[in-house]
This record gives structure tokens, sequence and C-alpha cells, in this order.
């Protein structure tokens, strides 16, 4: 009936077991991924946040396992709408900031673009395997991501390393969150398909936004995309290289570092000059602009 179409829509009613997501049979517990976290950061991996920061951050995880309890995928496309927003709060802040002539950083802003390109096909992942059916899931997704957009904004103004920060704790929650997921569904992500979307964006002859996120050569890591155990696998290795990608902004914010495309650093530099060559190659450029300028007049000597 249709007063049972709209409670599904809304999550009020069981949804069709025989329908992505329910059917793929995935699952994923919050005590293995809190599990995850706490090794993580015995083993030297905790991120020295600002305590409001942390407080957020402990409110949001809380939320998430509450909400999304035993639908995996629907939480990763939850996370993945999210995630998307920083990038375009960073990079609005950039344009404010080059617009007055404060500051102007186009290799950053440059990094951020891939790193939106990637979230947003990892995005695109979930929503085909189902991750966006419910209406209220939509509905809290998208006015979370408004709510997110504008609180980074004033928090990137008054200080762009916690904003960063901020985004670095969510980048490896992710981390633990879908490496958890690999760990507990193996066997059944090996027998299933990618989706067509993962295959398309993973072996794309035009990967340069896939090498312009990460912290590495270009073209070294060319991952494979045969099920949906191998599509899994690279969202949360993007999402380790996303973690480097913060930190490197931090340094940028507070020590100056740039954070510049791989592919800038692959480009042959110029060998630089010594100052007798400096000099012989000014004596040259000047007799040459003297020669072309020089005109005799009659009864002058050569």
């Amino acid at each position: 009936s249709g007063l049972e179409q709209a409670a599904e829509k809304v999550g009020i009613q069981k949804n069709d077991e025989l329908k992505p997501p329910y059917c793929l049979g995935l699952v994923l517990s919050n005590e293995a991924v809190s599990e995850a976290e706490r090794k993580r950061e015995e083993a030297g991996g905790r991120i020295d946040a600002h305590p409001v920061s942390r407080t957020l951050y402990d409110i949001g995880c809380l939320f998430l396992d509450n909400l999304f309890e035993g639908r995996p995928i629907q939480r990763f496309w939850f996370l993945e709408t999210v995630a998307r927003i920083p990038y375009f709060s960073y990079t609005t802040m950039l344009h404010l900031y080059e617009s007055f002539g404060w500051w102007r950083a186009p290799e950053l802003r440059k990094v951020h673009n891939a790193e939106e390109w990637n979230e947003l096909h990892h995005l695109l992942i979930l929503e085909a395997l189902g991750g966006n059916l419910a209406w209220s899931d939509r509905f809290l997704a998208y006015h979370a991501a408004i709510v997110y957009y504008w609180f980074l904004l004033a928090v990137y103004l008054c200080s762009p390393r916690i904003a960063y920060q901020f985004m670095e704790l969510l980048e490896s929650h992710a981390v633990d969150t879908y490496g958890t997921f690999v760990q507990m569904n193996r066997a059944r992500l090996k027998a299933l398909p990618p989706p067509t979307i993962a295959v398309n964006y993973y072996t794309s002859s035009d990967l340069y936004l896939f090498d312009d996120f990460q912290m590495r050569t270009p073209g070294t890591r060319r991952p494979p995309c045969d099920s949906l155990l191998d599509v899994f696998q690279n969202i949360c290795e993007d999402e380790g290289e996303h973690v480097k990608t913060m930190r490197a902004c931090q340094e940028y914010a507070v020590q100056g570092t740039p954070v510049v495309s791989p592919h800038k650093e692959q480009a042959t530099e110029p060998t630089p000059m010594t100052a007798s060559e400096k000099r012989k190659l000014w004596q040259s450029w000047a007799a040459a602009v003297n020669e072309a300028n020089c005109v005799l007049e009659d009864g002058d000597d050569l």
C-alpha cells in the first residue's frame, strides 16, 4: 500500500530483505571498530586534537554507532556524504583569502579538489549499493552536511590547522571502520561483483586526479577492482592517503611547508647555473643588444 511504501522510505518499516543493501548480507561491529581505533592509538597513531574537536568527534561516533547499528552500507553512505564537505569549506575559505589579497595557495586548492573528487566516487559507489534508499538517511545526511559546512568555515577562519586536524580525526576513523568492515566480511565481499562506477573509477585511463590527492609518486598505485572486496580495500587505502594529506596540510598551516601536487615533484628542474656561467650569459646578451642597436654615422670608425 501507499502507507507501507511511505513508511519504508522514512525508515519506519523494515525494508525488503531481497533488495540491496540488505540482501548483500554484510555486517559491522561497533565494538570491533572501537577496538581497532584503540589499537591504532596505542601503537602511536593517536591524534593530538584540540579538546573541543575530540569531544565533537566522540559525540559524532556515538551518534553513528546508534543510528546505523546493523546498517553498514547506509553508515558508509552517510560518512561519505559528510566527508566531502570539508574540501568545499577549505576551498571556499582559500578563495576568500585570495580575493581579499591575504593569502594565495593554488596548489592547496588543487589538492582539495582532487580529494573531493575521490570522496565523490566513494559516495557514488555506496549509492550504487543502495546506501541512500531511506528518506530519513538522506534527510539527516544532507542537513548534517549543511551544518558541517558552515561550522568548518568558522573553524578555518580562526585556525586552518584545527580545521585540518579535525578532518584527520574523521579520516582516521574511516580507515578503522573500513578496515574492520573488510576483515569481518572478506569472504562475502570477495564473492560479490564490483559496481560499474567503481570499475570505471579505479581502472580508468585518466587517473590524474586519483594520483593528485595522494602523498606518493604518481603511477605507483593502480589498485585492482575485480570484486567488492577490492572496492572496499581501495576505499580504505584512499582514506589512509587522506589522513597523510591532512597532516601535510597542518604542516603547511603551521610551518609554511608547501603542499604541492605529486606531479609537480616529478617535473625536471633546471640545473642551477654558476656565477661565471651567469656572467658569460649576461655578456653574450649585452653584446647582442649592443650590436643590434649600433648605428654607424658617416665618418665613424668601426
